[in-house]
């Protein structure tokens, strides 16, 4: 099983913070390899080239670690990814990569540098930049062959209510948390932990949930039982804990939830479905968006029995199961 954390972008951008060791002060090279698939070496000019052209050269030495795990773990499964568009687009992919490949070289020329110099001022090195446009474009094509809009009206259809296909009578325990304070975070996740194995155990958990909420809870709510209401979209709570009251069924109980706020726990009493139609939505960008996340994971899913090699121990990230339930439902 192939295994690290799935980490967007935006969350590498947030991340972005002063570090009192600097990248410049460690002892690898952009030609160094800091992993390995099956033994084929992932560069560390490909990690310099995806963090400068996210946070600028000024910025990319006051990067945290976390950053830096978060940006080698995305690039392990780009390459996972690339593996399996390779072997489906075959010789007619590399011949699209090719060309623009040549075309990016001729405006270079023309622009009066070439791509050693590129490669340079982004820290990075010929052929990371060739593999950064290799899956660029590889994914590209693959998306746009995928993402017809009968597989995106498919795909919305298999999870209708994440985007408003119902609505949720909700109640919270909320404890105010520092997000960046890990220990706090552990402290507090532990202590939810401990109270929800307690509520869920409980004769009658709406109660027992409901008098954990009056004596821990740090929301104004607390006096009503941690009471919240309906709520149907992102926005009514934080999103990582809409997505926790979208999987959570009638009369249970979540886990403990980390949002931007502090930790949360949340009791779904109950959900009314609300018919909605692909058609009647105002907005398809974020279906399309994680229709494209669920691709990316089944792409990757077709390589599990290939073995990720971490070089430089440092940037290993924490592991975490990549499989996706998801991804089988977009066309493929």
């Amino acid at each position: 099983m192939i295994s690290f954390p799935k980490i967007a972008y935006p969350f590498l951008v947030a991340l972005v913070v002063v570090c009192p060791a600097t990248f410049a002060e460690d002892p690898w090279k952009p030609e160094d390899p800091f992993a390995a698939i099956n033994g084929e070496p992932i560069f560390l000019g490909e990690l310099n080239l995806v963090l400068v052209q996210r946070v600028g050269v000024d910025k990319f030495n006051r990067l945290d670690m976390r950053v830096k795990q978060a940006a080698a773990a995305l690039l392990v499964r780009r390459h996972l990814a690339l593996r399996a568009l390779h072997q489906q687009g075959g010789e007619a992919l590399a011949a699209i990569v090719d060309r623009q490949m040549d075309a990016l070289e001729n405006e270079l020329k023309r622009r009066g540098s070439d791509l050693s110099q590129y490669a340079k001022e982004r820290l990075s090195t010929e052929k990371a930049v060739r593999d950064d446009l290799d899956f660029n474009i590889s994914w590209r094509q693959y998306l746009k062959s995928r993402l017809t809009e009968a597989n995106l009206e498919r795909f919305f259809e298999s999870r209708k209510a994440t985007y408003g296909g119902g609505r949720w009578e909700v109640s919270q325990i909320f404890v105010s948390v520092d997000p960046a304070d890990s220990e706090a975070v552990q402290s507090v996740h532990n202590s939810l932990s401990e109270l929800v194995s307690e509520i869920r155990a409980a004769d009658d958990v709406n109660q027992a949930f409901a008098a954990a909420a009056r004596d821990h809870s740090d929301s104004v709510s607390a006096g009503d039982g941690g009471s919240m209401g309906w709520v149907e979209k992102d926005g009514d709570l934080p999103t990582k804990v809409m997505q926790a009251v979208r999987s959570t069924k009638p009369n249970e109980v979540s886990d403990p939830v980390l949002s931007p706020l502090g930790m949360h726990v949340v009791l779904v009493h109950q959900f009314e479905e609300k018919p909605i139609k692909f058609s009647d939505l105002s907005d398809v960008a974020p279906v399309r968006r994680d229709a494209a996340n669920a691709l990316l994971d089944y792409l990757i899913q077709t390589q599990q029995d290939a073995r990720v090699s971490w070089l430089i121990k440092s940037l290993e990230p924490p592991a975490m199961d990549v499989t996706s339930p998801d991804a089988a439902s977009v066309g493929n």
